[in-house]
């Protein structure tokens, strides 16, 4: 069984239909079912069902589909570790940011950027959890993003260390220096950032603490989406101080919790996973700054 029929087949069942495989790969449908026949011929056995162009696979496929992503896989690490023996003359690294996170590291990626021209960047947004789930999957290399971490299996660098506000309308009613009870808010709506950032899950957890479900009133992945709902209206939204920055407090109050809610930002890695040289060298430079 060789790579590159692997690597057919695995598309082909991926897509479900040898019009799209043989479309997405670049190739001819009769390559593909060229490169098919030849690992049944192998196997001894129909690897798909085949009805028109749409197929399906048998139980000796599903087999050689689950073996193939792991072959295909360790090729590929194989020919990263390879590649990079050549002292990052091309590299390629995906990094994971959460939308309020990235404009604060611009700089960082920029003097990457300078440093190492060849090697190409990919900044990939999303919440908390989606990132740390795209670290296990391999998705993406490494990830600029909230901590505390469910998973055991990251290595990470603490870079930030900072409050988070509760972010109320301007009115008498929120002015005061003094730190806020959550269960004072509990009658209000919540703006939140959708499930997948770890600052909801946090808030939400505090809340049944606190012995009260809050009155979402709406979600979103956009800070300033949450922060214009906030000063338009009644409830409160909750938003790192970095953040608050760029806001006008002519607009809104900024209260802190007495929960002392914080967001600590770190660069995360997977224990699991070669971390190649790109994304090391941009780990090292993470450090020399911290």
């Amino acid at each position: 069984m060789a790579a590159k029929e692997l690597a057919y087949f695995v598309t082909l069942v991926e897509t479900q239909n040898f019009t799209r495989a043989s479309e997405k790969l670049f190739v001819t449908q009769p390559t593909i079912s060229k490169a098919l026949k030849s690992l049944e011929d192998s196997s001894g056995q129909p690897l798909v069902h085949r009805k028109g162009r749409d197929i399906e696979l048998t139980e000796a496929g599903k087999v050689v589909y689950e073996h193939a992503i792991t072959i295909l896989s360790n090729i590929s690490e194989m020919q990263q570790r390879l590649d990079d023996m050549r002292e990052l003359k091309s590299g390629h690294i995906t990094i994971g940011i959460p939308p309020m996170v990235g404009h604060l590291y611009t700089e960082l990626l920029q003097e990457f950027s300078r440093s190492h021209p060849s090697i190409e960047v990919t900044v990939v947004e999303g919440g908390g959890r989606k990132i740390e789930q795209d670290l296990l999957s391999g998705d993406i290399d490494v990830a600029l993003s909230m901590l505390p971490t469910r998973e055991d299996r990251f290595e990470y660098e603490s870079v930030g260390d900072y409050p988070i506000y509760a972010v109320l309308p301007k009115d008498d009613k929120w002015l005061g220096e003094s730190k806020l009870e959550l269960t004072e808010l509990k009658d209000i709506p919540f703006y939140l950032y959708t499930s997948e950032f770890t600052i909801t899950q946090i808030i939400e957890r505090l809340c049944q603490e606190k012995g009260f479900v809050p009155r979402v009133g709406i979600k979103s992945s956009q800070w300033d989406f949450l922060a214009a709902m906030v000063k338009s209206g009644l409830g409160v939204s909750f938003i790192p101080e970095p953040i608050c920055r760029n806001l006008n407090p002519k607009d809104y109050c900024f209260r802190e919790l007495s929960d002392e809610l914080r967001w600590r930002l770190a660069l995360m890695w997977s224990r699991e996973r070669y971390l190649s040289k790109a994304s090391q060298a941009f780990v090292d430079l993470v450090k020399s700054r911290t």
